[in-house]
Formats: structure tokens, C-alpha cells, sequence
């Protein structure tokens, strides 16, 4: 989870708190993080810093000088116990114009609209805080829950991309994006 953002804001929904994750979390993350259910589409198990969660907020290379990301992580906090039950990330920002999606949520608080809560807002303060103009989020075709978070979030099926790589395994997966106009209802010069 280290991060060099340039900044993660403190979000709220009618059930959640999106923030950034603090090393505290690391108790919180340990409950779920590890369960390798939560990899099943990815063609791998949890990985060691999934694990052993404080491992994630250590730097194994301290002295080396990083330029600020312009990603963004959040922990998705559920306001009724104060917990971290999920995490929701926008990564690979490529010059401010686009960014992936990408979520994990504790295998407990499945089925329960959270995920589809938190992108949503996430969403929203995308497209009226950052230059961003498109997000993409890639699902496997048999992770129908993945499939309906992006879907109810607003995004566009683009297409199926077949027997690709898609994190750790080879597999057709969808392709939804999400574009500013999507949301704001107005083109405007994505040429520059």
C-alpha cells in the first residue's frame, strides 16, 4: 500500500468511508486480505504481502527516490463498525487522461451492493476533481459479481477480449469503460 499519491481525499457514502490506508489497517486487512477466494479470477492465491498485510505499508527500498503516482488506493471502511472491509484503487493513470479499476472486498460483505457504493462515489469525485477523462475495469467473463459492480457503476461493455492475459491468468475477459461524458453529459476536446 505504499503510496506516493499526490492525494487520496476522505470520501463518504450513506454506508462507507473511503480513506487512505494507514499502517493501523494492517489488523483489519489481515481478517480478509489473505482469503484466496478473493483470487479466484485472478489465476493466482493471495501473495505474501496479502498475507502478512503490515508487510504492505513497508517500504523495502527506502532510500530510493520515487516521483508522486498519480494513482489513488482507498480503504473502503464500513461506517457501522469502523473497519476496513475492502480496498478500492484506481492505478496505471497514464497523463492524467485515463486509469484502471480495480476493488477487493472482504468474501463477508459480498452480495451487499458495497463495492458498487464505493466505485460509484469514487466515481464522482473522478470526473468532477481529477483531468481524468476514462476509466477502464477488466473482469473475467465468469466473475458475473465483478461484471454487474462495473455495469450498475455506470460502465459500457466494450468488448470481450479472448483467451488474453488478465492479471495472473489467461482467460476472456470484458472490457468496461467509463467516460467523463458518460457522466457529465457533454463531449469535450479529448485530442489535446
Amino acid at each position: 500500500m505504499q503510496t506516493n499519491c499526490l492525494y487520496v481525499p476522505t470520501l463518504e457514502t450513506e454506508r462507507l468511508l473511503l480513506r487512505e490506508l494507514v499502517p493501523e489497517d494492517a489488523e483489519d486487512l489481515g481478517r480478509w486480505l489473505g482469503s484466496d477466494e478473493i483470487y479466484t479470477y485472478w489465476g493466482r492465491k493471495a501473495g505474501k504481502g496479502e498475507k502478512e498485510p503490515a508487510l504492505l505499508f513497508i517500504d523495502p527500498r527506502p532510500n530510493v527516490k520515487r516521483k508522486p503516482s498519480h494513482d489513488f488506493t482507498w480503504g473502503i471502511v464500513l461506517r457501522e463498525t469502523n473497519q476496513v472491509i475492502g480496498i478500492l484503487e484506481i492505478f496505471d493513470v497514464e497523463n492524467d487522461r485515463m486509469g484502471m479499476v480495480g476493488y477487493r472486498i472482504s468474501p463477508a460483505y459480498w452480495g451487499r451492493g458495497l463495492c458498487t457504493e464505493a466505485l460509484g462515489r469514487v466515481v464522482g469525485f473522478i470526473f468532477s476533481e481529477t483531468p481524468l477523462d476514462r476509466l477502464q475495469g477488466n473482469a473475467d467473463v465468469r466473475n458475473t459479481a465483478s461484471n454487474r459492480v462495473l455495469q450498475k457503476s455506470g460502465f459500457k461493455l466494450e468488448g470481450t477480449i479472448r483467451h488474453g492475459k488478465m492479471v495472473s491468468c489467461y482467460c476472456d475477459y470484458n472490457i468496461w469503460g467509463l467516460i467523463r461524458e458518460d457522466i457529465c453529459g457533454t463531449a469535450e476536446n479529448v485530442s489535446e
